[in-house]
């Protein structure tokens, strides 16, 4: 009886254990697995699961060797929701296929033995760490497509990142946490959205070229045609009465369009209006992903008061947390002298200022002007200035064949025919870049204003210097407008300086409307391409 007992004993023991000891075994076979990639990884190898390369190759050695090789993935809330998370990567304008969606939705479906929970296990770390990645700072370096975009990237730790997510089993909600907080972001995210399913239904149909449409004319085929078109980017509301009059109804949505799209408000349908209300849907998503992926690459500190200079819209506007509360027009780079994008500090104003002429205007531009009209720095105020003894030069004693390593600093003096007006706005930076006046007012009635050699030019400097002596400076206007009517160059520094962003976006979302505009640099295309790369910079 009693050896009954503890045979009875010791079956209950083995039923209770062997089950433990099975799963530890398993559990040990699986971090020799995960162990054995991760020596491989900091070989220097590449590895691959299931053709599937591991991305992340120092952030996956790092991550499961803070774990002692041990399996993160255990809760099946966490798998769950980073797989939806991921299949919806689209909605940021990124691909799920560069996250390993498929692979992972496939080893969930079979029978996982040691090695494949292994393989699973690490594919959602590499896939989690690479997302999180391409959301805080964006998926491509934007170096690497366009030499001229220096914009502040952020940093960030994925590794832990992925552990605090895990623990607290918050994947969903760590992820949007590293959504930039600019609201064009939210804001192209969901129209985004609404594009994809404008292209599902068809995008809309050409309008065919034709006289210049106003208000009150007839036309049976292009009409109805705009009235679609309207209709699908929710620019008119209600279907109007006649379907086939360009009608006052018509203009009105008309004029809202053509606002959020950089041209000329008149309503009229002429040739711009058309090409622009000709571009395809699939065109405008492509246009929104990469300016969601711009808004990435960009610091999530902005500021509380700050400037914020669009080049692609030509205009700088100044903030004040969320609210605009100055806005002007500006001039930009030509397209052969883009104006760099790049963040900094504005820290001092000079009235009056000198225009020393930098080398790239100096040969290309003056000194061809002065070979064929010897009076051309006389009618320019600008004197010739030895560099060492800073002694004034005769015209007539400089070389003017001369091509390069020019001996003499060309100085312009204040006055109304400066370059730089009455004023320079300074934010140091080793592009020479800064925002100035300009005496050619004239320019800022064309729409497109790529006029410059890489500098702004500010419609009312007046407007901006009058904000910044009220908040940040310790002079006010009243003596500003002194020391400008004095003719004297002046420096004044401000009390506090305030952040500066030159940035080049396409598209962007302001009171709730979407806006586009056209691509003056061209660089749409680069971001587009490395956006589409299933293997870029990762």
């Amino acid at each position: 009886m009693r050896k009954h007992r503890i045979n009875q004993l010791y079956k209950i023991l083995i039923l209770l254990v062997l089950p433990i000891l099975l799963s530890s075994g398993t559990n040990n076979m699986v971090n020799e697995h995960i162990r054995k990639k991760v020596e491989d990884l900091n070989a220097g190898l590449t590895v691959y699961i299931r053709g599937e390369k591991l991305y992340c190759e120092k952030l996956i050695p790092e991550y499961y060797s803070e774990q002692n090789f041990e399996p993160g993935w255990k809760n099946d809330k966490n798998v769950k929701e980073l797989v939806q998370l991921l299949a919806l990567a689209k909605e940021d304008g990124l691909q799920p296929e560069d996250y390993h969606v498929e692979v992972i939705r496939d080893i969930l479906k079979s029978n996982q033995g040691p090695e494949e929970k292994a393989d699973l296990d690490m594919l959602l770390s590499d896939a989690y760490m690479l997302y999180a990645s391409h959301i805080l700072n964006g998926k491509v370096d934007p170096e690497t497509i366009d030499a001229e975009w220096h914009a502040m990237r952020k940093e960030g730790n994925p590794v832990k990142l992925l552990d605090s997510a895990l623990s607290e089993r918050a994947i969903y909600h760590s992820i949007s946490a590293l959504e930039p907080p600019h609201p064009s972001y939210k804001g192209l995210k969901s129209a985004l959205k609404s594009y994809y399913e404008m292209a599902e239904n068809g995008g809309w149909i050409a309008i065919p070229n034709g006289p210049t449409l106003k208000e009150g004319m007839t036309d049976s085929l292009r009409v109805p045609l705009i009235i679609a078109r309207l209709l699908a980017s929710e620019d008119l509301i209600d279907f109007p009465d006649d379907p086939y009059v360009y009608s006052e109804y018509l203009s009105s949505a008309m004029k809202k369009y053509q606002q959020r799209n950089g041209l000329e408000a008149d309503g009229y349908v002429g040739k711009m209006t058309s090409e622009s209300l000709n571009v395809p849907v699939e065109k405008r998503i492509d246009q929104i992903k990469v300016n969601m992926e711009r808004l990435r690459w960009i610091s999530h500190d902005l500021g509380e008061n700050y400037i914020f200079v669009n080049i692609a819209d030509f205009q700088l506007r100044v903030y004040e947390e969320t609210e605009i509360v100055l806005q002007e027009k500006i001039i930009v780079g030509k397209p052969f002298r883009k104006t760099p994008v790049f963040s900094s500090d504005m820290t001092y104003i000079v009235l009056n200022p000198y225009w020393t002429i930098p080398p790239t205007i100096l040969y290309n531009d003056v000194i061809p002007e002065v070979r064929k009209n010897k009076d051309y720095l006389a009618t320019k105020n600008i004197r010739i200035i030895n560099g060492k003894d800073r002694t004034e030069i005769s015209p007539d004693s400089v070389d003017w064949q001369v091509r390069q390593n020019f001996p003499y600093i060309l100085r312009q003096d204040p006055g109304p025919l400066n370059a730089l007006g009455m004023v320079k706005f300074m934010f140091p930076n080793t592009y020479n870049v800064y925002i100035h006046d300009t005496p050619s007012k004239e320019l800022f009635n064309r729409p497109e204003r790529t006029f410059s050699s890489g500098c702004i030019r500010l419609e009312n400097p007046e407007a901006l210097l009058e904000y910044l002596s009220a908040r940040h400076l310790d002079v006010d206007m009243q003596k500003i407008r002194k020391f400008i009517e004095e003719g004297k160059e002046k420096t004044l520094v401000l009390k506090k300086s305030i952040p500066i962003h030159i940035l080049y976006l396409t598209s962007w979302i302001d009171k709730d409307m979407i806006h586009f505009r056209k691509d003056i640099y061209n660089r749409d295309q680069g971001v587009l391409d490395a956006l589409r790369s299933s293997d870029n910079n990762r």
